[in-house]
């Protein structure tokens, strides 16, 4: 979690800009290099636009979505740190998704018309969870292309995972469904890669979001 007293200062620079609070907008604060990432560099995206349904706290990466893939990486949250990739996809030109995590403790995942967050109870501990959220009116389905992963996470958790395995789940209308496999942990990450589209792994348009958990045992 971000420390009480980098919140205090970082308060205190908004109201000398005479805005009195964090800036939450996407690129309010720029973020530094994955992996060195301070508190008041963390760049967020807690608003209504561009999430949709449960709004998430959490770092904020809004990036490009080409047909051939694209790339993102969010900042260190709670000694959390990702990056990762969405491989080839069905789309006709290019979108903006908004990606952003939060660990769905002390409040940093927000109510949805009055209906808390659906936690993801599996094997092990939950040790974050991410939206991904489409920008544009098209549906995004996966294709799979030789030697290319549809989607990879790489998590990185500088306190070291609670476990030497993680898996992944994705949040459908039925709840939520386990990827296949299983991931091993090295030193302090955890690389979520499938080549195939597990089940319900399409980006919806824009007002919905795409939800994913993480657990490690």
């Amino acid at each position: 979690m971000i420390r009480a007293g980098a919140i205090a200062t970082a308060i205190a620079l908004a109201a000398c800009a005479g805005r009195g609070a964090i800036p939450t907008a996407p690129g309010a604060l720029a973020p530094s290099s994955i992996g060195d990432m301070s508190p008041l560099a963390l760049k967020t995206c807690a608003t209504d636009p561009p999430q949709w349904e449960w709004i998430f706290k959490g770092p904020c990466d809004a990036f490009t979505l080409k047909p051939t893939g694209g790339t993102f990486a969010l900042g260190t949250y709670d000694d959390i740190s990702l990056k990762g990739s969405i491989g080839y996809n069905s789309l006709k030109g290019s979108a903006t998704i908004d990606l952003a995590d939060a660990i769905d403790k002390n409040g940093d995942i927000e109510s949805y018309k009055g209906k808390k967050f659906p936690a993801y109870k599996a094997k092990g501990t939950t040790v974050l969870y991410v939206v991904a959220d489409n920008q544009t009116s098209e549906t995004i389905k996966p294709k799979s292309h030789p030697g290319k992963p549809v989607l990879q996470y790489s998590i990185t958790d500088s306190k070291g995972f609670p476990g030497k395995t993680c898996a992944a789940a994705i949040l459908g209308k039925a709840g939520w469904t386990a990827f296949p496999g299983s991931f091993p942990v090295k030193g302090h990450t955890v690389t979520v890669t499938q080549y195939a589209a597990p089940s319900g792994l399409e980006l919806p348009p824009k007002g919905y979001g795409l939800y994913f958990a993480f657990n490690c045992y």
